[in-house]
This record gives C-alpha cells, structure tokens and sequence, in this order.
C-alpha cells in the first residue's frame, strides 16, 4: 500500500514538473518570437478599416488580408480594394492612410527610442496621407518614394498622390516637405531625352557592362540652396513631378476644392486627425 502511494506521490510530481517546464517554454516561446512570422521587424498595426475594406499584405510569398488590430511588419506591401481605406499607426506614433486601390511598400521601419528612427515607403499607385510624429534628434528620416519622386518630410501633415499616368503631386497640409524628382531610366533599346545629356540609347538586354553597346550617363552634380529650395513645399503648397521626371516649383492650392476632390478624402483624414487628437 505504501509502496503505492509512493508511485502515485511520483506521478503527480511528474505531471507537475512537466506543467511547469511547459510553462516556461510557453513564456520564452512568446518572449524570443514577438510576430507569427519570425523575423520580422514590426512597423505597426492598423487601428482603422473602413466598413467592407479589402486590404491585405504581401508576405512570405503570399497576399495575407489583414483587419484592424493586424501588425504591418517591414518588408510587407500592402494593397487595397475598391472604395477601401486603411489607417496604419507606426511605432514611432505616426500615421499613414492608404486610399482606394492604392499598393505600398514598407521598405524600412527601424525605430530604435528617439536617436534611431527611420522609415521609407514606395508608392506603386493609389494615395496616400500621412502626419508624421515629432522628431527628436538628427538620425530621424521619413520619406515616402513614387516611381518619380522622393518626399521627406520633417514633423508634417501631408498627401502624396501616385497617379494612373505616372504623375505624383505632393501637397502640405502642415510643416514642409523637400521634394525631388528620381532619375527617370529609359527602357533597354528606347530612346530617352534628358536636360543634361541630350538623347542617348540604352543597352539592350544582355548587354555586359563596359561591353559593346555600353552608354554614357551624366554623373551626378552639386545642386546650390536656391535650386534645392525651389523643391521645399510650406503649408498648402504642391509639387508635381511629372511622368518624364519634371518638377514644377510649389504654388499654393485651394483648400476647399482639395477638401471635396477624391469622394472626400482628405476631408475624411482630417476628420481621423481631430479624432486622434
């Protein structure tokens, strides 16, 4: 009998101890692996859909929809549906809105407390509105790119628009963002046009560098401060940049034709903005 109960005493204490031990794996499972998939670094979450929003998330090879509370991790490309719209809060407590049938790419989301912070995204297409948190310290870079154009921006409130016709148009609703307008390539075996060079011919497909066929590009050249700050947007100001890589000087905007233009987009931002403050 007391042999018995011996054998029951060790049972329990074996039942006991592998609870335990499951515990802990369970706590440093949780503790070393933060996101579903590892690896990844997180750049937010979404904390708004529009009701019937279709949105999803490009990773791991696959398109992954999303719905509010969803992380949005680096890396990702996010896209979404017809008459969708998605708010996005990074980290670093800035927002980024995404219109309809628009796709982006979170290239960098490193926000490492308040030396470290820098984020970038390319536009495929579609719109998209951003107010960018307070920056402290010099390391801070947030800068949203367009198959044309590059905008950074230091603690603003602004839209950038990637259009059908490769086109993008930047407007400032708070702060000041610098504009540039991205080297614009030519297709291989077109013929393009630039100010500095004059008409060249790009290498066909397989053709090696410094191979037959090679061609000669304008290098890069010192831009003065009166040119660079041709290129800086204030409060309701834009820049376009037009498909071949122009870039028009900032003019003003008015504000109640852009507040009703867009079945109401920006008008719905700044009812999201009041909202969050």
């Amino acid at each position: 009998m007391l042999n018995r109960n011996k054998q029951a005493t060790n049972s329990s204490c074996r039942k006991y101890l592998f609870s335990a031990m499951a515990v802990v794996v369970i706590a440093v499972f949780g503790l070393t692996v933060p996101d579903a998939f590892s690896g990844a670094t997180k750049a937010g979450k979404i904390t708004y859909m529009k009701p019937g929003s279709n949105v999803d998330a490009y990773r791991s090879n696959a398109w992954t929809p999303l719905k509010t509370g969803s992380s949005v991790l680096q890396g990702d490309t996010i896209r979404t549906g017809r008459k969708s719209r998605v708010e996005i809060v990074l980290k670093d407590e800035s927002i980024i809105r995404l219109g309809s049938r628009s796709k982006v790419k979170i290239k960098a989301a490193l926000f490492e407390g308040s030396k470290t912070r820098q984020f970038s995204a390319k536009m495929m297409r579609g719109k998209a509105y951003a107010v960018v948190s307070k920056m402290v310290g010099s390391e801070y870079e947030f800068k949203v790119e367009t198959s044309n154009a590059v905008a950074g921006v230091r603690g603003t409130t602004f839209r950038i628009d990637s259009k059908l016709d490769k086109s993008t148009v930047v407007r400032v609703y708070t702060g000041a963002v610098a504009v540039s307008n991205a080297p614009i390539y030519a297709k291989p075996g077109k013929t393009a046009t630039t100010k500095t060079s004059g008409k060249f011919q790009m290498p066909r497909k397989g053709v090696k560098p410094g191979g037959p066929g090679r061609v000669e590009v304008a290098g890069p050249k010192e831009v003065t401060k009166k040119e660079w700050e041709e290129f800086v947007a204030k409060a309701m100001q834009e820049v376009r940049v037009a498909a071949n890589g122009e870039i028009s000087e900032p003019v003003a905007f008015n504000a109640k034709e852009d507040a009703a233009a867009d079945d109401g987009w920006v008008a719905w931002n700044q009812s999201r903005d009041k909202q969050a403050e």
